[in-house]
């Protein structure tokens, strides 16, 4: 591993932005932290990158000394690529300007900006670009691996709005251009190749569509209480009615719904459907209702539907996984048609999930104190299906670099704890290797890029599909020393 601070001394004098080694001591453990608390790598530096040229400076000292390097933009990813022992991170979080362009309708935005920063940027000129439900998300991954949010069932993914791109790449050692008409190849990777496998990528300059001031948007929520079964009875129905509903002819691309099954703060299970409609917001409200009648779905007993807008709703909607915790994920994409043994496998496991000690705990505080002044609840793991569909099959499964065009349903859940419980997250992390391993017969086989996970057997097939060959050739050819590398990127065997 690089040590000493002559080893470092000819980057730290052409960075106008900060390098922290690991004799900065606290400072270096904060640096090198991400999301997910799980993930302990000790990189050889962090490299808080003011600009691109301080980008372009990170990848010629990496060229120049044979040091390996990843890119960090939100720090989200679920495995914590953007961190790795031994290499320099170069952090790209500074990067956070974003510029609208009302005359040509398009907003430039910085490799570190998160996706909330383009909505609030956006949004109150009457414009947005498809991007993630997820504020804090940063751009740089969210774009590279596709992206999918509340308004791509209307307007396709965040990378089908992506018009050009500026990177640095480890063959040129300098800021370069990508779009349609320069570097075709290396554009047709970037949307949907994962992030940090071919550069770092310092801004991306995206369509934006016309959207509303006043959107419906909110929950229904469908509590348990202590009768599990009438949960589960009502989870069954709502998946039921979701699965219909997105299969039938006369699905609205502008609806986009989201199911969550969760825990309230008493640890009994809840069922939650997360609503967005990208149009007028009393046609929407009534359309929702319509279908949900229509498909005999159950009663919620709470919601909270109303005109919003898409900041708002994506506030609202966010992670309940916060910084600082454990995260185990697991994800793929249902089949099309999955079972209604599929349904049933995904509540039962779901009701077994392991829960800390101090859940019940708190759940009996929070039960005996006024309304609040309850301590908060200790996170509990959750389970979602994200909706694709509608414009995001405009394209061929060839025509960008994310292949999985024909996929409706991508589902994903999440065990988590305290980082210092162990005995927790051994037992959550086997409650999901075993609850996907049951699950295996309803899933396609491929999985989100943007959630990298661990286990899988052919992982390039199921994150690439049928263009895997090429981005394997465009890594080589744009990276041929292999300097943006971590355990799942392209050039892996």
């Amino acid at each position: 591993m690089p040590a000493g601070q002559a080893y470092w001394r000819s980057l730290k004098n052409r960075l106008r932005g900060r390098l922290v080694l690991p004799s900065d001591g606290a400072l270096y453990d904060e640096a090198r932290g991400v999301l997910n608390a799980r993930i302990d790598q000790r990189p050889a530096a962090i490299a808080y990158c003011a600009n691109d040229e301080d980008v372009v400076a990170c990848v010629r000292f990496c060229n120049a000394t044979d040091l390996k390097a990843v890119c960090r933009c939100g720090g989200h990813g679920a495995l914590g690529f953007s961190t790795r022992s031994d290499q320099l991170v170069i952090d790209m979080t500074a990067l956070q300007t974003v510029g609208v362009d009302l005359r040509e309708k398009t907003v430039t935005v910085g490799g570190g900006a998160f996706w909330g920063q383009v909505d609030l940027a956006t949004y109150p000129r009457g414009y947005a670009a498809p991007g993630g439900g997820c504020p804090q998300v940063g751009v740089g991954g969210l774009a590279q691996g596709g992206g999918f949010g509340p308004i791509s069932r209307s307007h396709g993914l965040t990378i089908d709005n992506l018009i050009e791109a500026t990177l640095v790449t480890s063959r040129r050692g300098q800021l370069i251009k990508v779009s349609e008409s320069e570097e075709p190849d290396l554009f047709w990777a970037l949307r949907g190749g994962g992030g940090g496998n071919f550069g770092a990528v310092t801004s991306f300059t995206f369509r934006l569509h016309p959207i509303g001031h006043a959107l419906t948007a909110g929950s229904l929520v469908y509590a348990s209480g202590p009768d599990t079964n009438k949960w589960a009875a009502d989870a069954k129905k709502l998946f039921q009615f979701y699965r219909e509903w997105m299969r039938s002819p006369d699905c609205d691309s502008r609806l986009t719904l989201l199911p969550i099954v969760a825990f309230d703060d008493q640890s009994n299970p809840i069922f939650v459907l997360s609503v967005f409609f990208n149009g007028d917001w009393v046609e929407g409200y009534e359309y929702l209702f319509d279908i949900l009648n229509n498909f005999g779905a159950p009663k919620a007993v709470n919601t909270s539907l109303g005109p919003t807008t898409l900041p708002g709703y994506t506030a609202t909607e966010s992670t309940t996984a916060w910084p600082g915790q454990s995260l185990y994920w697991k994800s793929g994409f249902l089949a099309n048609d999955f079972p209604d043994a599929a349904i049933d496998t995904m509540i039962t496991w779901f009701e077994h999930a392991p829960k800390p000690a101090q859940a019940a705990r708190a759940a009996s505080r929070i039960a005996s104190r006024p309304a609040g002044a309850a301590p908060r609840a200790p996170d509990l793991s959750f389970g979602f299906i994200e909706s694709l569909g509608g414009r995001i099959r405009d394209k061929r499964p060839d025509e960008t670099a994310f292949y999985w065009r024909d996929q409706l349903f991508s589902f994903s859940f999440i065990g988590i704890c305290e980082r210092s419980d162990a005995a927790l997250s051994r037992e959550l992390r086997q409650w999901a290797d075993n609850f996907r391993k049951a699950m295996e017969p309803y899933l396609t086989g491929a999985v989100y890029v943007n959630y990298m996970q661990e286990g899988l057997g052919d992982w390039k097939r199921a994150y690439y599909g049928g263009n895997v060959d090429r981005l394997c050739a465009i890594k080589q050819e744009y990276d041929p020393s292999h300097m943006f590398s971590f355990p799942q990127d392209l050039a892996q065997p």
